[in-house]
């Protein structure tokens, strides 16, 4: 008979699991909402997606850009990289925004309800220390 042996994540790996959780969460959110406003029909629904998904790839690009160094960088350089991918996740959504609200998108206002849920699921996603366990 053999045991497992339970198996530890490094820190660094931990928190990009961690940020995977909340890119995750932000989506489904989106989709949540997508759903609850089909009623409304399908463009109000495709407006929602369309804002949820420049909350998701946004927060995408800042976690890449946040963890995309290996174990062992020196703190100045994941500085760095931290607000180069704040600029970035800012410049990207407004500039998302803009295109999206250039095309005439059948529901203005269901945009803005998808991208801000996907801001409500990042708050609501536990911030605590990630768990370091392998499940």
């Amino acid at each position: 008979m053999t045991e497992s042996v339970p198996l530890l994540l490094s820190a660094v790996q931990a928190e990009r699991r961690a940020a995977l959780r909340v890119v995750r969460r932000q989506s489904v959110a989106a989709l949540l909402t997508a759903g609850l406003l089909v009623p409304w029909g399908a463009g109000p629904a495709l407006s929602a997606v369309a804002g949820g998904a420049v909350g998701v790839v946004a927060t995408s690009l800042f976690a890449w850009m946040l963890f995309r160094h290996p174990e062992g960088t020196s703190a100045a350089r994941v500085a760095w990289s931290f607000y180069l991918g704040q600029a970035l996740k800012a410049g990207l959504t407004i500039g998302l925004l803009a295109v999206i609200f250039r095309s005439r998108v059948p529901a203005p206002w269901a945009v803005l309800a998808g991208y801000l849920v996907t801001h409500v699921a990042y708050w609501w996603t536990p911030k605590g220390p990630a768990s370091r366990w392998i499940r």
